[in-house]
C-alpha cells in the first residue's frame, strides 16, 4: 500500500468516527441543556412596567466591545442589534425615565465578537469558518508572562512544541506536529521574516510582549499560500498598531541578576497611527556562561487613504549571550553575538477588487565562538541578507471568492564557513585580520491560486502554488490542496483537509561545519502529503477544537549522530511519518457563569503525536514530542488581584547527548517527562501594576533542546505604568 492509498484510508477513517460523533452529538437529549448552562449567557432581566414607578428597575442589555468591531466591516457585515434597539425603544416610551435617573440603574454585560484569524496573506477566512486547526493567542494572555518571554508563554496556551536553549527566550526553538524547528514559518504582520541561515534564529525579532496585540498558529502545512517555509506550520505576530493614544512603562529585577526595562508610546491622529517600543533585559545566568544581555528597538506606523492602507515596520536587536551546550556538549564555553535588522512596507486596497503589495528586507549579522575565552580556536562570522515581494489580488462575493498571488524572495550569505569560495575575500567590518571568503545565493518564487466556496453550511478551499527555486532548478513544484468545512446545528464546524508541502534545505544544512557538525551540500528537499480533520465549537465566549491528522514525508532532514566520527551530520530520511491528536479548549467567563468571581479564564491543550522514521537507533538532534498536556488557569482575587497558573506536562521522544571531560567520550541521556509550573500574582489599576511571579517553581531539572540544562526556580518582580 502506497503512501497515499495510506492517507485515503486514514481519511476515510477519520471521517467515519467524524460521522459517528455528529450522530453522538445529534442524538443526546441533555445537548441543549448543557449547552445553554455552559455557553449561553442567561436572558436579559425583562423590564416590568406595572412596577416602574413603585421601585427601581434594572435594565439589562448587552453590548459589543468597539475594540474588534473592525471584522464586521472586514466582512461586509450589516450587523442589526435587536437587543438594543428593543431596550431603546422601551426607555424611550417611558417619559417619566428622565426624572427617575437616580433611582434607575443600567446594567450592561459584555460579550466580544470572535476574532477574526488572518494567517499571511492569503484569503480572509473567519476563524469560526477556516477548515484548519488555528488558535489565536490574545493580548491579555501574553500579559500573563510578567518575567519570562512570550515564548516560554506558547508552552503553556498552545501546542506548540517551544523548545529552548537558554533563558528567558534569549533562544528558543518551535516544532509544530514533530516538525523539525526549521519547518515552521515565521511571519511579522504577515511579512515572512525566517531565516535562511538556520531556524535557530526564526524568532531573533526585535518585538517585546508589550508590543504584540495577538499571535496566530496555524497547524499543519500551509505551503499552498505562504511558500515552501510553511512545511508543517506558521507562526504570525500581530503587533500594536497605534489606535490608541498612550505611554506606558516598565521595570523587572529579579533572581541571577536579572534586570529588564521596557518602554513604549502610541500616537493616533486622524487617519494614521504610530507605535514605538524598546526594552533592554541582562541576566547573570543560572549557571555557568548563560549570561545574557539584548536590546530591542521597533516602530510601526499606519495610513488610511479612502480605501488604500498604507503599513510601514522596521525594527533592529542587538543580543549577545553564553551558550553553555547549546550545540555541543563538548564545549561549555560557546559564546554568540546577533544583529537583526527588517523592515517593510505594505499597501493594502479594500475595493471590488482587494490588493495587497509587500516589499520586505532582513539583515543579520552572527559571530559565533566555540570558547568565548580562546576566540581564535573555533569561530565563524555570518553576513545574511533577505530582500522579497509579495502582490496578490482578491475578487468575488463572500459566496465565491478568487485570489491569485505572486512571491519573490532572495537569500543570500556572506561567510567564512557557509557557501562556495569567492573570488575575493571581505573584511569582516570591525576585524582587522578576520574575512568573509564564501558566499551563496538563491532565489526563490511563486505563484498561487485559491478558490473559496461557500453554499449554505458547506465551505470548500482549492488551491495550488507553482514554485521555483534556483538553488534547486528541477522542474518547478507543485504543491496543491482541499479544504472542506461543514456547519452544523449550534455552530459545531466539522472540517478536513489534504495539503502537500515542501521544505529547502537550510544554508547550515548545506554547508555548516565544525569540530562536530558537518553539512551537506546535495540535500534533497523535503516534501510532505498531509491529511487532517476535526471538529470546532466556538460559542461567544469558549473555544474548542479537536483534530485529527497524520503526515507522511519523504526525504525529511534530520541531523544524526555518528558515533565513528563523532559529529552530527544531516541525512534525507526515506520515509517519516507522524500522527496524532491536537486538542484545544479555552473559556473566558462573565458575571454571569458559575464560578466567574474566582476563575476569568481557563485553557486546556493536549497534543499526543506518534513518530516513525525509516533510520532506527541513531541520535538525532530533532527530538519530537510524544505528548503534552497544559494548562492556563487566571484566577480573579479582591482588591484588582489576579493570579495565573501555568502549568505543562512534557515527554519527549530520544535521547540527548552529553559529554563527560574525564573520560572524553560522548554519551546519550533519554529525555525523561516533566511537570513545569509558573505562577505570576498581578495588581492592576488603571495606570499602574504591580506583578510578581516564579517560574518551574518544582525547580525542575529538564533539556529542552540540545544537551543545554534548563533554569531552576526563578523569582521576579517589577511594575508597570501607563500615561494616558
Amino acid at each position: 500500500m502506497n503512501y497515499k492509498e495510506q492517507v485515503l484510508r486514514y481519511l476515510q477513517i477519520f471521517l467515519k468516527t467524524v460521522l459517528l460523533v455528529h450522530k453522538f452529538f445529534e442524538s443526546i437529549k441533555w445537548q441543549r441543556i448543557v449547552f445553554s448552562m455552559v455557553f449561553l449567557p442567561p436572558e436579559p432581566i425583562p423590564v416590568n412596567l406595572k412596577n416602574f414607578s413603585d421601585k427601581p428597575v434594572v435594565i439589562c442589555f448587552t453590548r459589543w466591545t468597539r475594540k474588534r468591531y473592525a471584522i464586521l466591516r472586514s466582512l461586509s457585515l450589516v450587523v442589526k442589534i435587536g437587543v438594543l434597539s428593543l431596550a431603546y425603544s422601551l426607555v424611550n416610551s417611558l417619559p417619566d425615565l428622565k426624572a427617575q435617573t437616580d433611582t434607575s440603574h443600567v446594567r450592561v454585560r459584555v460579550y466580544e465578537i470572535e476574532e477574526i484569524a488572518v494567517v499571511g496573506r492569503g484569503s480572509n477566512v473567519v476563524n469560526s469558518g477556516i477548515s484548519r486547526m488555528v488558535t489565536v493567542i490574545q493580548r491579555d494572555e501574553i500579559e500573563q508572562a510578567a518575567i519570562g518571554s512570550v515564548w516560554d508563554l506558547l508552552e503553556f496556551v498552545s501546542n506548540l512544541d517551544v523548545r529552548q536553549r537558554g533563558a528567558m527566550g534569549i533562544q528558543s526553538d518551535m516544532s509544530i506536529r514533530g516538525s523539525s524547528f526549521d519547518h515552521v514559518m515565521v511571519l511579522l504582520n504577515g511579512i515572512n521574516l525566517s531565516d535562511p541561515q538556520t531556524g535557530h534564529l526564526n524568532l531573533d525579532l526585535a518585538v517585546d510582549k508589550e508590543a504584540i496585540e495577538r499571535i496566530e498558529i496555524l497547524e499543519g502545512p500551509a505551503a499552498r499560500v505562504l511558500g515552501p517555509g510553511a512545511f508543517l506550520g506558521a507562526v504570525n505576530i500581530i503587533t500594536r498598531n497605534g489606535q490608541e493614544n498612550e505611554c506606558a512603562a516598565s521595570v523587572g529585577a529579579g533572581a541571577h541578576g536579572y534586570f529588564r526595562s521596557h518602554v513604549h508610546a502610541g500616537l493616533k491622529k486622524g487617519a494614521s497611527g504610530s507605535f514605538i517600543s524598546g526594552s533592554y533585559g541582562r541576566s547573570d545566568g543560572y549557571a555557568q556562561n548563560t549570561d545574557y544581555r539584548y536590546y530591542n528597538v521597533y516602530g510601526q506606523s499606519t495610513y488610511q487613504l479612502d480605501k488604500t492602507i498604507l503599513e510601514c515596520q522596521v525594527g533592529y536587536q542587538a543580543k549577545a549571550f553564553g551558550a553553555a551546550w547549546f550545540y555541543s556538549p563538548r564545549f561549555p564555553n560557546q559564546y554568540e553575538e546577533i544583529q537583526t535588522g527588517f523592515a517593510s512596507l505594505k499597501a493594502v486596497t479594500d475595493a471590488r477588487v482587494k490588493t495587497d503589495t509587500r516589499i520586505y528586507w532582513r539583515g543579520k549579522k552572527d559571530h559565533f565562538m566555540l570558547d568565548r575565552y580562546v576566540p581564535g580556536f573555533y569561530e565563524n562570522h555570518h553576513l545574511t541578507g533577505v530582500y522579497g515581494g509579495q502582490f496578490n489580488l482578491s475578487l468575488g462575493s463572500r459566496q465565491i471568492r478568487t485570489t491569485l498571488g505572486g512571491d519573490l524572495r532572495s537569500e543570500n550569505i556572506r561567510s567564512n564557513v557557509l557557501g562556495y569560495e569567492q573570488g575575493e575575500p571581505r573584511l569582516v567590518k570591525g576585524y582587522d585580520s578576520v574575512y568573509y571568503t564564501r558566499q551563496y545565493g538563491r532565489t526563490n518564487a511563486g505563484l498561487f491560486l485559491e478558490q473559496v466556496f461557500k453554499k449554505g453550511n458547506i465551505g470548500l478551499t482549492a488551491g495550488a502554488m507553482v514554485n521555483w527555486n534556483t538553488g534547486f532548478t528541477g522542474k518547478p513544484s507543485v504543491f496543491p490542496g482541499l479544504e472542506l468545512s461543514y456547519t452544523g446545528r449550534h455552530n459545531l464546524v466539522y472540517f478536513a483537509s489534504v495539503n502537500r508541502a515542501l521544505h529547502l534545505p537550510t544554508f547550515t544544512d548545506m554547508f555548516y561545519e565544525d569540530p562536530v557538525n558537518k553539512g551537506k551540500i546535495d540535500l534533497d528537499p523535503n516534501s510532505m502529503i498531509a491529511a487532517e480533520g476535526g471538529i470546532k465549537f466556538l460559542p461567544v465566549s469558549a473555544s474548542f477544537r479537536l483534530s485529527g491528522f497524520y503526515n507522511q514525508g519523504s526525504d525529511i532532514i534530520d541531523w544524526l549522530w555518528s558515533y565513528e566520527h563523532k559529529r552530527f551530520s544531516p541525512v534525507n530520511i526515506a520515509k517519516w511519518t507522524s500522527r496524532g491528536i491536537s486538542f484545544n479548549f479555552s473559556t473566558r467567563t462573565g458575571s454571569e457563569y458559575p464560578l466567574s468571581d474566582f476563575f476569568s479564564y481557563v485553557a486546556v491543550n493536549y497534543l499526543f503525536l506518534g513518530i516513525q522514521k525509516s533510520v532506527a537507533d541513531s541520535v538525532s538532534k530533532y527530538n519530537s514530542l510524544k505528548q503534552k498536556l497544559s494548562f492556563l488557569v487566571i484566577q480573579s482575587l479582591p482588591a484588582h488581584l489576579s493570579l495565573s497558573w501555568n502549568i505543562s506536562f512534557q515527554d519527549r521522544y530520544g535521547e540527548a547527548i552529553t559529554y563527560n571531560t574525564t573520560e572524553s567520550a560522548y554519551y546519550t541521556m533519554p529525555y525523561k517527562p516533566f511537570w513545569l509550573i509558573d505562577v505570576t500574582l498581578r495588581w492592576k489599576s488603571r495606570y499602574c501594576e504591580l506583578f510578581a511571579g516564579i517560574t518551574n517553581i518544582l525547580n525542575t531539572r529538564y533539556i529542552d533542546a540540545g544537551s543545554a540544562i534548563q533554569p531552576g526556580r526563578w523569582l521576579g518582580a517589577g511594575l508597570a505604568a501607563r500615561f494616558p
